[in-house]
């Protein structure tokens, strides 16, 4: 769940998605958005529509999609279709079972930050026996690119905590966010498990995109994890990419940075839960036409008991 003043998203969805608000102003009086004393719970999703080819689809407005929840279609609290700033986690395998790639990691990665557009603000982490973060979220590139510079390939493969602290430096961000991780996706010694990754990034909100590089070890020799980079990709909405060169890891970086910059967001005022406690409800977006369009978003959310006017 996240929280969202429900007077916002209504001015927001008027100025950015006037299909879904209706008519601009016109000379008459204006009509006053409507106000609570108290915010309300809310689900925003992000949402990414793609051909068959895996290229994004513009134009597409609110009518074009219904979202349900527990298989109940549900309306539309606000719709922006314009592209809107992102905060992400760039996290970089930086263990020794990658030390053939990690030239290539670096170049893509500070290819990534130095595409990034005004507004979008980055945190780059990498990891090894322990994930090691830059100062904060920035847009400042010559941070970015002294973290990317520090990476030397050392130690074991910490994949699992790595992962779950990148989601935990997610968490306080209330606006658009994704995790971007470059790793083999194989696990060595971590105190978190798989369960415990997968369950941090369906709570995160956090999109999740993964590169796959080609690591090595002596109990597997050359190996991908892919089941657990295409797992955490797609519960999140996010992507999984599995590059065979430096070129492909070069477009998967700005396939990525594309796509982040290329999504639909939306939102609505949930149904109240029965019963006490947080509860998983799944989620569903889809296309009410284009039934040859591809769409992606989170799974599902956490409900929790919604407030009233006088609180719980």
């Amino acid at each position: 769940m996240l929280r969202f003043c429900f007077v916002l998203t209504v001015v927001s969805a008027a100025g950015s998605a006037a299909s879904a608000a209706g008519p601009g102003r016109g000379a008459s009086a204006p009509q006053e958005a409507p106000r609570y004393p108290v915010d309300v719970g809310g689900v925003a999703l992000d949402v990414v529509v793609t051909d068959q080819k895996g290229r994004f689809v513009p134009g597409l407005k609110a009518d074009d999609f219904r979202v349900l929840d527990q298989g109940v279609p549900q309306e539309l609290s606000f719709f922006i279709a314009s592209r809107t700033p992102v905060t992400v986690v760039v996290l970089l395998d930086s263990s020794a079972s990658v030390r053939s790639t990690m030239r290539s990691v670096q170049k893509a990665a500070n290819r990534f930050i130095d595409k990034l557009a005004r507004g979008d603000r980055a945190l780059i982490g990498f990891f090894h026996e322990r994930v090691v973060f830059g100062p904060g979220f920035t847009e400042d590139m010559q941070e970015h690119s002294a973290m990317i510079k520090r990476m030397r390939p050392q130690r074991s493969t910490h994949l699992y905590d790595a992962l779950v602290e990148s989601l935990a430096k997610l968490a306080p961000v209330t606006k658009r966010k994704a995790l971007l991780v470059f790793s083999d996706g194989e696990d060595q010694g971590s105190r978190a498990s798989r369960q415990d990754v997968l369950e941090a990034a369906r709570r995160s909100h956090a999109s999740v995109y993964t590169v796959g590089l080609v690591g090595w070890s002596a109990d597997h020799g050359m190996h991908t994890n892919q089941g657990l980079l295409e797992e955490i990709a797609s519960s999140t909405g996010g992507r999984a990419f599995f590059p065979g060169n430096e070129k492909e890891t070069l477009a998967a970086f700005d396939r990525v940075r594309a796509e982040l910059h290329s999504q639909y967001r939306m939102g609505y005022i949930p149904p109240r839960s029965e019963g006490g406690g947080e509860q998983w409800r799944e989620v569903r977006v889809e296309l009410t036409r284009h039934e040859d369009l591809v769409v992606r978003s989170r799974r599902g959310y956490y409900s929790r008991p919604q407030q009233g006017p006088d609180g719980p």
